[in-house]
């Protein structure tokens, strides 16, 4: 079996297909080159026909072995007609982002139940690097209608960090999932989610709370 086939069974990145495979000391890089023909805008995912030009681009991908993983493809930049120059989207990575969607998914599933400190060390990555990407990975998988039709709500408060830092969470008793939080815990933090929800909070029935008044 090729090198290249092994690889991109062994990866298997969405829309794209391996070329190459590079072995080094510091790790592995993986050259790849997109299913599609066309580029599409990072910006607002429209096809465009005119490219301006062409830059080799690395993204960190998950570890293989114990050792740093890299994926680079000859990036485009197209001439959008609605947002100009941009870079091209990628389907195995987030728009300016330089870590691969895999690796992003894992780093902020391991958000969920450790602190900062021990994921960089773990993944080999900046401290602030980890919120930036659980930030992206939040963004790009909120779901838009999280907040409609809502009937049961609870609103409770939790603590974080040091220094008695709070967080308002609005959760769904119907599923039992969060549907909204804000940093602080006093009456405007609940009006703020209230003024989010404008018109479809005409859907709601009952409110449990269970935080401070202040």
């Amino acid at each position: 079996m090729r090198v290249t086939t092994a690889f991109n069974r062994l990866l298997a990145l969405p829309g794209a297909r391996v070329t190459d495979v590079l072995f080094g000391s510091e790790g592995t890089t993986v050259r790849v080159a997109l299913v599609r023909r066309r580029a599409a805008c990072s910006g607002c995912g429209q096809v465009c026909a005119r490219v301006h030009d062409r830059a080799w681009r690395r993204w960190r991908h998950l570890d293989l072995a114990g050792q740093r993983c890299h994926i680079e493809y000859q990036l485009r930049r197209v001439r959008c007609p609605d947002c100009g120059v941009r870079v091209e989207a990628v389907p195995f990575a987030r728009p300016r982002a330089r870590h691969s969607r895999d690796f992003e998914d894992i780093v902020a599933f391991l958000a969920q139940q450790m602190a900062k400190t021990p994921i960089a060390g773990l993944l080999r990555i900046g401290w602030d690097t980890v919120g930036q990407i659980v930030e992206r990975v939040v963004a790009d998988r909120l779901d838009s209608d999280r907040l409609q039709g809502r009937v049961m709500i609870g609103v409770d408060e939790i603590s974080y960090r040091r220094g008695q830092r709070y967080l308002t969470q609005v959760c769904d008793h119907t599923t039992g999932a969060i549907v909204w939080a804000k940093p602080g815990r006093n009456a405007q933090t609940l009006q703020d989610f209230f003024t989010e929800l404008g018109e479809r909070k005409s859907s709601i029935r009952a409110v449990s709370i269970d935080m401070n008044g202040g």
